[in-house]
Order: structure tokens, then sequence, then C-alpha cells
């Protein structure tokens, strides 16, 4: 594969879609040409992709052929087209020689073995994605570490207790019934865990399970597309109250804001609009959205999507137009929800490389508990902290994103003080990238990544420290 950009294909359908189309109602070539005013030969030429063929011309070869102007160039045959262009550069499939610059004449020749392709794709990578969350799961899922070691404690204690009554048979009756005690109580014990050990597996099969109480406070945000409109709403009624022009007074504010009078909304918000069902899951879920308040009184939405808009969606210029810090305002980006938008997902890493904030993106398969992939420019960032840092990524699937990084420092500062850094990384698609300053030229490096090397099927990489889950 050409890493410099020659990856995109011809998809164009339209030529094979009108030589398809002539053939089917019994039209010669110089017919055709005849009805819609141009010669035989330059029909010829966009029959075979050699020209492009738009405008009236377009119009008039579809009222010929009597079809729907959008059944020749529509955005369904655009995005079957995407799609096949992902079956081609599969890692599996490399070796098969897919004419992937073909694709645009098996969609207008055959509809409907293209649309059978991709739906077998698309079937493929959904179970592919199951495998991988489940795998990532029962890998990497604290809480099943920590219930497989309650039980091995369990059983342990169990055994020697047994061990116990069994080979010293002169045993005094009140040690005897004491050990027996202590077998009944831990087996009891280790009854409730194998329990909790079963419903965890019972909902690790679910379409959509929520085991912990990340789990619960992402379900929240994603069912409700990480856009709460109630505070929206109230939020931008406080923004006046943001007097101070300097960034951390201003956060300060907005922080203080949130809690002393948006604190209501919120709790309706986690008590009566979601499904949150732990503690935890709650005090984590009202830090976040007191987060999200906070952005929205510092960035009301209407200003802050035509703005955002205006400057490209630069983080950093964006930071500097509202008087607030990068974190933010990506998060807000995350926010952003319209016909013709740019969708962003997010995540925060610390030094150690863990994860420790995701807004997920669809299509971007994310290892929830593991390491992702090295190779992200999300651990890069922070060699270089203060800088952002774009990397045009191509995952195994065939996906494009591009990621766009940036480290800062977190903690105090002054002189003798260590430095500790977090990154924020925004992730969008190659297609949504193209609306932002952030759009990679034909020429930019295609960087070959993964969701993490368990997850992930190239097996010839220099960076892998584990077999991957297929193996």
């Amino acid at each position: 594969m050409n890493r410099k950009g020659d990856f995109q294909t011809d998809v164009s359908i339209l030529g094979a879609r009108i030589r398809q189309r002539r053939r089917e109602i019994g039209v010669t070539q110089s017919e055709l040409a005849r009805r819609i005013g141009i010669s035989a030969s330059y029909l010829n030429l966009i029959e075979w992709n050699k020209r492009r063929i738009a405008g009236t011309l377009l119009r008039e070869t579809a009222e010929a052929l009597d079809l729907p102007l959008d059944e020749l160039d529509g955005s369904s045959e655009r995005r079957l087209a995407e799609t096949l262009a992902e079956v081609a550069h599969f890692p599996a499939l490399g070796a098969l020689g897919i004419e992937d610059k073909r694709i645009g004449e098996l969609i207008g020749r055959f509809p409907g073995w293209a649309r059978g392709v991709a739906a077998l794709a698309r079937s493929e990578r959904a179970a592919l994605a199951r495998a991988n969350i489940l795998s990532d799961r029962l890998s990497n899922d604290p809480f099943l570490g920590e219930t497989v070691h309650r039980m091995l404690t369990r059983i342990a204690a169990i055994r020697s207790a047994a061990e116990i009554v069994t080979e010293y048979a002169d045993l005094p009756a009140d040690r005897r019934d004491r050990f027996n005690r202590i077998i009944h109580e831990e087996s009891a014990a280790l009854s409730e865990v194998g329990e909790a050990l079963a419903s965890y597996l019972d909902k690790a099969e679910e379409a959509d399970p929520v085991l912990t109480p990340i789990d619960e406070v992402e379900a929240v945000f994603e069912a409700r597309g990480n856009r709460f409109a109630e505070i929206e709403a109230a939020a931008g009624a406080l923004t006046p109250q943001l007097t101070d022009p300097h960034p951390i007074p201003r956060r300060a504010k907005a922080d203080a804001l949130a809690e002393e009078k948006l604190g209501e909304v919120i709790d309706d918000v986690i008590m009566n609009r979601s499904r949150i069902a732990t503690a935890a899951a709650r005090a984590r879920a009202r830090r976040a959205l007191v987060d999200y308040a906070a952005g929205a009184i510092l960035m009301p939405m209407d200003t802050f999507a035509t703005r955002s808009a205006e400057l490209g969606y630069d983080i950093e210029a964006l930071a500097a137009s509202f008087s607030t810090d990068v974190e933010a305002v990506c998060h807000r980006l995350t926010a952003l929800a319209g016909e013709g938008l740019p969708r962003f997902g997010y995540f925060r890493a610390n030094a150690a490389g863990t994860i420790i904030e995701m807004i997920g993106l669809e299509g971007l398969a994310v290892p929830r508990y593991a390491a992702a992939c090295p190779l992200w420019v999300l651990y890069r960032a922070q060699q270089s902290p203060e800088a952002v840092l774009r990397q045009r990524a191509l995952f195994p699937s065939g996906a494009r994103f591009v990621f766009v990084a940036r480290a800062r420092l977190a903690g105090p500062i002054g002189f003798g003080k260590p430095r500790h850094y977090l990154t924020d990384m925004l992730v969008m698609t190659e297609d949504d990238a193209a609306r932002t300053v952030y759009a990679p030229d034909p020429s930019t490096f295609v960087e070959e990544v993964g969701p993490s090397c368990r997850l992930c099927p190239r097996r010839a990489c220099g960076h892998r420290v584990e077999d991957p889950l297929s193996e």
C-alpha cells in the first residue's frame, strides 16, 4: 500500500451505471448520444469513466435513460463505494489482488452484488467489534480480575479448613465446629461471588453491556449524543456573569456557577433521566455534568458553533477566542450536533499512557481496559508539550481517522517542581477533518495503527507486545 495518500481510488459509478442502464433498455451508444446532444465517441469516454459528467448533461442523460437523477450519482452509492474501498484494503484480503480501481464499475454493473459484499463486510465488522469488546473486558477488566481473586481466596480458605478437619481426627469438638463454621461461611461467600460473576458474564453478552460506573456514565452521554439541552438552556443566562477576561478565573467562576445555579438541573438529569444505578456512577456523572455545564457557560453553543466554523475548529484559536483552555474546547466540540457539522471524539491520557477519559466516535474501536495502540499520536504528544500534533491514521478495517493531540501541564508549577502532563486528543473521520484546519492533503503521511495489540491483525508490526486475538 502506498502510505503517501494514493490509497484513494476512482470510485465514480456514473459511467458504469449509464452503460449498464443503456444496455438494459436496449438503446445503442449512438442513439443515446444523439438524444443528449453529444458525439458517440464522447459518450464512450463517459461510460468508461474517462470523462466526467455533471450539470445539465447529467440531467438530460438521466431523462433519456428514464432514471431519477439521484440514482445515477446518489449519496447511497457514494457510501457504498466508500465501504467497498475499505473492504478492498482489509489486511486479510491483501494477497487477493482486489481491483480497488474498479469499484465504481462493480457498483454500476452489479449493484446487488456490491450491496451484498458491503452488507457482509458490515456484519463481519460488527462481529469483530463485539469480539474485541469481549476480549478487552475478559482480558483486562479490573472487576473480573478482582472477582476471580476473591473466588480463589474463598476457595483457599475452604480447602485449608477442610484439610484440617479431614487430617486431624482427634480435634476437640469445639474446634471442629469452628472449622465447620468457617467452611460454611466461606462457602456462602463463594456462592455470592459466583453469582456476581455469573451476572457479570450475562451482562457482558448483552448488546449494550453496562458493567462499571465508568460504563454507566459513558452510556448516559452516548444515549444523549453528548448533548444535554436542558443544561444548555439554563447555562446561557449565566454567561454574562463571567466578567474576568483571564482563563483561570473565568473557568473557576464557571465551575462555581455550574455548581450553585445548575445543581438542580444536573441532579434531575442524573436521577430522573438516566439509567444510572450505582452511587459511584452517580458521583462520577455529577462531576462530568458539572464540567459540561461549565463549558456551556463559558462557550454558549450558538456562538461556539458559529465561531468554530469561522476558525476551522482550531482548538488553540477557539481557546483564545473564548478565554478558556484547550481541554474545555475539546469537550465542547464533542457536543456539536447538526446537519453538515463535523463529529468529534475525545480522549485524555496520563503520563502512564492510561486513557482516563473517553468520548467515543462511531466506527472507532477503542480498548476500554487495555492499553491502546502505542503508535497513536496521543502518546507521542508528551514529547512535545503544548504543541498540536496531527496524525492521519489508517486502521486494519480500512477506516481512516485524523487524530489531533496536545499535551498540557497539569499540577503545580514552579522551580524545582516536577512536570506532569496530560494529553488531550480529538478524533474525527477523514471526511469530517476536511472541514477543519486539520485537513490532511493527499501527500500527508498515512500511519497504519490499530486499536490495541490484542485486537490488531497486523502481525508484522514492530511495536507489537501481545499476540492478536485471532491466534
